[in-house]
């Protein structure tokens, strides 16, 4: 009888020392998926905060104070009658570093892009209050800082391969000459809809937006190889993929 009551005391302490195994297995199992699951968030925080950089003023910038003085001066009005008015610091597709102003007087709103360094003007327009407002929302009514929305295709479109031939074409260079060719959508800072095409030809790189109904020339520039490269990293390392149908410049 005694034999019997030790074996079965034995028996319980055993399941009683597995059962006791199973828990702080399965708590260190909860611990260790819980350390990653934190330790990949905590790695995709980081490549968004990396990917949504800061553009940081030059040491020798200008201030938004002349930056705006610039633009007002340059649209020829009166600081006095100007309502609003809102700069910030923007990356423009070629890796310059700008004051983006924009001053509303009346009706009217004035969108600059003045150098950061030189206090130059890089680009600018002139919108109606309703042309400012669509504008805006195409940005994610955040002024340029909102997420952007996939860009479409215009109904009246010219085509992607059009697109490319008009750039070719424009630049004067041999269509058997270009190595590498990508183009995509995207939505140029006025609203319009763009194909940004890019060529390599050597060891230059040419950079067009092709407007998307006429086929016209939105903007061109050529690039070095190593300022190609570095212009890309300034847009994330994205700045050419094909897949991109996003502007995937910095200028809003």
């Amino acid at each position: 009888m005694k034999r019997r009551i030790i074996i079965a005391a034995v028996l319980a302490a055993l399941m009683s020392a597995s059962a006791l195994g199973t828990t702080a297995l399965a708590k260190t199992t909860d611990k260790t998926q819980t350390t990653t699951s934190q330790s990949e968030q905590q790695k995709s925080d980081s490549q968004k905060r990396e990917k949504k950089e800061k553009v940081s003023e030059p040491d020798n910038a200008i201030g938004k104070d002349k930056a705006k003085a610039a633009a007002i001066k340059d649209a020829g009005l009166s600081e006095s009658k100007v309502e609003k008015a809102h700069t910030f610091i923007v990356k423009l597709d070629n890796g310059t570093v700008a004051y983006r102003v924009s001053l509303k007087v009346g009706e009217k709103y004035y969108i600059y892009k003045i150098n950061a360094a030189t206090g130059k003007v890089e680009d600018k327009r002139c919108e109606t209050a309703e042309e400012h407002e669509a504008n805006k929302k195409s940005r994610g009514n955040h002024g340029g800082h909102g997420k952007m929305s996939k860009v479409e295709e215009p109904d009246n479109a010219i085509g992607k391969d059009k697109a490319q031939t008009a750039a070719i074409k424009d630049s004067g260079v041999n269509e058997s000459k270009v190595e590498k060719a990508h183009t995509f959508l995207v939505k140029l800072d006025d609203g319009t809809v763009a194909y940004r095409v890019s060529f390599k030809v050597g060891e230059k790189y040419y950079v067009y937006k092709i407007n998307a109904t006429t086929g016209k020339v939105a903007d061109k520039r050529t690039e070095t190889a190593e300022e190609h490269e570095a212009n890309k990293k300034s847009r994330g390392g994205h700045g050419m993929k094909k897949s991109d149908d996003k502007d995937s410049s910095s200028e809003n």
